[in-house]
């Protein structure tokens, strides 16, 4: 029967060259060398097993997540907060920083953002303490996790600005507008009126003269008078006084009295003399012609009564009248005789011898 040998022997015999002398001591060199080297390899091996996670806090996303990646790191997710430091900046790590992970672990990252418009964020950053970094226990045997795919870079949300305050231009009040006080215009005093003269008419037409003149009629007072009833004798004011517009202008009129005198009347034509009597208030009784030389005819000679001789108011007085000489021839006895002719006051005439 064969002999059976050990298995190490067996695979040396099957694997191994012939050892002489020389060729031996090369070989044990050789595995000495790479037994050295896989020990070196698995030290080195062990000593890298675990990765600290880094103070990512202050740092942007994009530069945390870059040192995380060249340290063997991954981001496993990001969570936002609102926070007074720029939106995207690395608040603090989950796990903190210090921790030793094995190479191809997740870290969270939480990240700043803005605070919603008109709100300010009452949170105070402050960074995380480091965390004390644990015994190091010997590593097990490490499972590589599956390559995650970096997480979706979120934008900050954007900053709302407040609208602008739109300013109206100022209203120019325009200064107040100085009234002067109005002129009084004093009216012009009115013009002064002169009394017109009314002496010798009836009171009526007296009054509506003054009416016309812008004056009244003021008291009225009569007084005896030769001169008709009613007719004015004098003005107070006298005619031809300048009075203020609206003056009341006093009459004096004449009244029928019980007896008048005689107006002397002598001299005068015999229209004349009819006149004035009348103005006393008398009248003509009968006319008597007389024919007297070198006289011109219709002249008065003498009244009866006589001149002075107070009668009645309305008497009738006796004119005796010059008459012009008539041409006829003498009688036979060698004179001429003239008959005078007297007229009476209804107009008939009467002679005298």
């Amino acid at each position: 029967m064969l002999e059976r040998k050990p298995a190490g022997e067996q695979w040396l015999q099957r694997y191994l060259l012939p050892i002489d002398s020389g060729t031996g001591v090369f070989g044990a060199f050789i595995l000495a060398v790479v037994m050295l080297l896989v020990v070196v390899a698995l030290w080195a091996t062990q000593g890298q097993s675990r990765v600290e996670v880094p103070t990512l806090a202050g740092l942007p996303r994009i530069q945390a997540e870059a040192l995380l990646k060249n340290m063997g790191l991954n981001v496993r997710a990001t969570s936002d907060e609102i926070s007074s430091r720029p939106a995207g900046t690395v608040l603090r790590t989950d796990p903190a920083a210090g921790v030793q992970l094995d190479p191809g672990s997740g870290v969270n990252l939480v990240l700043a953002i803005a605070a919603p418009s008109g709100k300010t964020s009452g949170i105070v950053d402050v960074a995380p303490a480091p965390a004390a970094a644990p015994a190091q226990q010997p590593a097990p045997v490490a499972v590589p996790e599956p390559v995650q795919q970096p997480a979706a870079v979120m934008a900050p949300a954007p900053v709302q600005k407040p609208a602008p305050v739109v300013v109206s231009p100022p209203v120019v009040v325009p200064p107040p507008v100085v009234v002067p006080p109005p002129v009084v215009v004093q009216p012009p005093p009115p013009a002064l009126r002169q009394v017109p003269d009314v002496v010798g008419v009836d009171r009526l037409r007296a009054a509506r003269a003054l009416r016309d003149a812008g004056l009244s009629v003021g008291s009225v007072t009569e007084e005896a008078s030769n001169r008709p009833a009613g007719t004015v004798l004098r003005t107070n004011p006298k005619a031809g006084a300048a009075v203020w517009p609206g003056s009341s202008i006093d009459l004096i009129i004449a009244k029928r009295a019980d007896q008048v005198k005689v107006p002397n009347v002598v001299g005068m034509d015999r229209a004349s003399a009819a006149r004035a009597l009348r103005d006393q208030g008398l009248s003509v009784g009968s006319v008597t012609e007389v024919v007297v030389p070198n006289q011109p005819a219709g002249r008065v000679l003498r009244t009866d009564p006589a001149a002075g001789t107070a009668v009645r108011s309305g008497s009738a007085v006796n004119l005796v009248v010059t008459k012009a000489p008539l041409d006829k021839p003498s009688d036979p006895g060698g004179g001429s005789h003239q008959n005078p002719k007297s007229e009476n006051g209804d107009g008939r005439t009467t002679r005298t011898r």
